[in-house]
């Protein structure tokens, strides 16, 4: 029985990682248009999600919609989601320099934490250097946007492939031990 399902799930866990591998080589290969396929996948997938709320919404008890936010959320949801769609284009040329902002903004709180441990412990000098380090990510990511997201795209397609290489080979060692056994 349980042979059978460790087989069962090595078979299946040897699929996704094949076609893992073929998506982080098209991220590898092809960055900018995966970056906008990811956006109008985003934006698909928050359409579903409003639709779902709003569903909830209706299937719901009346006595229990009085507390329900599910109409709202799931209008504004799809909207947002309507509006990912038709300015997917805008939005690639936004979201590095939002995401720098974010990055920057978040870095320089975490400095104010690591000033913060300067009396407790010496070791803020690298969380102190890890910050700046991020800062000037942020900085790169605002002043190059595209070749910035480019990039990033790449490198995610290169760690995720090294993943699934690495998954594949192990499930294919799982297989082959649980034939043996």
């Amino acid at each position: 029985m349980i042979r059978n399902y460790i087989k069962n799930y090595e078979k299946y866990a040897i699929l996704i990682s094949i076609l893992m591998i073929f998506f982080s080589i098209f991220l590898i290969v092809k960055p900018d248009i995966s970056v906008l396929l990811f956006i109008l996948l985003f934006g698909v997938l928050l359409v579903i999600s409003g639709l779902g709320s709003l569903f909830s919404y209706f299937l719901t008890e009346k006595e229990d919609r009085l507390f329900s936010f599910d109409l709202i959320s799931g209008i504004l949801t799809i909207l947002c989601g309507v509006f990912t769609i038709i300015y997917r284009n805008d939005l690639v040329q936004v979201l590095p320099i939002i995401l720098g902002l974010w990055i920057i903004f978040s870095s320089l709180l975490k400095m104010q934490v690591a000033i913060n441990f300067s009396s407790f412990s010496k070791s803020y000098l690298w969380l102190l250097l890890l910050e700046i380090l991020m800062i000037i990510l942020g900085v790169v990511l605002i002043t190059n946007p595209f070749e910035s997201i480019k990039a990033i795209t790449t490198m995610a397609g290169i760690f995720l492939l090294i993943s699934e290489v690495c998954s594949l080979v192990e499930s294919i060692y799982i297989l082959n031990t649980v034939k043996k056994l």
